[in-house]
């Protein structure tokens, strides 16, 4: 499917070692499930290591509807996402989105 228009999708991200997705909640559930590597995630309104769990390959997460949440990987990692659309990401801290940054 397309997350952008109403319906089930499943999308896979590959993050690459350090990367870190801020603190950041979706208006439907977010199904996780970890493909390779170990992801690193948590929850509340900012990027917090020492309070997220790592979750390896296989490891399965549901994000609820609006919960605030973040996720990142020290060494890399392949994440599916499965979820409804039209599906949309709204940063706890607006400076955090990427999409509003000057290139």
């Amino acid at each position: 499917g397309d997350p952008g228009k109403e319906g089930f999708f499943t999308i896979r991200l590959q993050m690459p070692a350090g990367y870190k997705i801020p603190a950041h909640t979706h208006p439907t559930d977010e199904h996780v499930t970890i493909i390779s590597g170990t992801c690193v995630l948590g929850m509340g309104p900012k990027y917090d290591e020492a309070s997220a769990k790592e979750t390896p390959a296989g490891g399965y997460v549901v994000m609820p509807a609006g919960m605030q949440h973040f996720a990142g990987t020290k060494s890399g990692c392949v994440v599916q996402v499965s979820s409804t659309g039209p599906f949309q990401v709204t940063y706890v801290n607006p400076a955090d989105d990427p999409r509003g940054a000057k290139k």
